[in-house]
């Protein structure tokens, strides 16, 4: 497997390196391998009903923004009842 390593400007300064992004250029096969790999394990994963019905990040049409509003409930709720959350 080679890559190519590359920096990204990401705002700011372009003197500064704390402002550029190291990214490696992969060749095409090793991207199309990963893909295909990556594809088929969530597929394994989802049939298998691995992930609990609440996972939100890493499946397909879902993200964890789904559960923000669950998480916003239960601080409400816990500091309204003046208790802790961890």
């Amino acid at each position: 497997m080679n890559g190519t390593i590359s920096q990204l400007h990401k705002g700011g300064s372009t003197n500064k390196p704390s402002d550029q992004r190291p990214v490696v250029l992969l060749n095409s096969g090793y991207q199309l391998l990963n893909y295909t790999i990556n594809e088929l394990l969530n597929w394994i994963v989802e049939q298998a009903n691995v992930f609990e019905l609440g996972q939100g990040g890493g499946r397909q049409g879902r993200s964890v923004n789904i559960n923000m509003p669950k998480i916003h409930f239960v601080m409400h709720e816990a500091h309204r009842q003046g208790k802790r959350v961890y």
